[in-house]
């Protein structure tokens, strides 16, 4: 159980450091200006659809079925 508590605070260590890093990036390089390490529209996208899917297979498993 330690294990995996490890493990997602670990990955959201890395993600909000990934986020700091990115927001707080000062532009040493003209060519690099207003490009952030992370498409965070594509994040956003891509995480919406796999917390749908999670729903949904939880859904299945559980025998719920939503509106």
């Amino acid at each position: 159980m330690r294990v995996i508590l490890g493990i997602i605070i670990g990955f959201f260590l890395t993600l909000g450091g990934t986020y700091v890093a990115d927001a707080g990036r000062h532009n040493v390089c003209p060519a690099a200006q207003n490009r952030p390490l992370v498409n965070w529209d594509e994040v956003n996208l891509r995480f919406g659809q796999f917390s749908s899917t999670i729903e949904t297979g939880w859904d299945r498993l559980t025998g719920h079925h939503g509106s």
